[in-house]
């Protein structure tokens, strides 16, 4: 199901099985309301033909060399870690993402 990142998450990865044929948002809470520490990351991995959102609340996502900022989407078979920057703001790369 969509799913918004909790503390627990932290270091740990989030998956979409291939047996899951849905659409699904994971949502990177801000940090008013989850405060990850600096240098957290969290790694997203996407086997489903389905396109997996990987969005952000209130707090800044930029991509890796590109530097727009927003949601991203994950491609099947993709991988992408985000790391949080400062307070309120994360970098994500990976392959798959756009």
């Amino acid at each position: 199901a969509a799913y918004t990142l909790v503390i627990g998450d932290a270091g740990k990865h989030i998956f979409h099985p291939a047996a899951d044929t849905t659409a699904r948002t994971f949502t990177i809470p801000a940090n008013a309301s989850v405060a990850y520490t600096i240098g957290t990351a969290i790694t997203f991995i996407n086997m489903t033909s389905q396109v997996v959102t990987i969005a952000i609340t209130s707090d800044t996502m930029y991509l890796s060399d590109a530097g727009t900022t927003g949601s991203r989407s994950l491609a099947q078979y993709g991988s992408a870690t985000a790391v949080k920057i400062t307070a309120t703001n994360w970098i994500i790369s990976g392959s798959g993402l756009t």
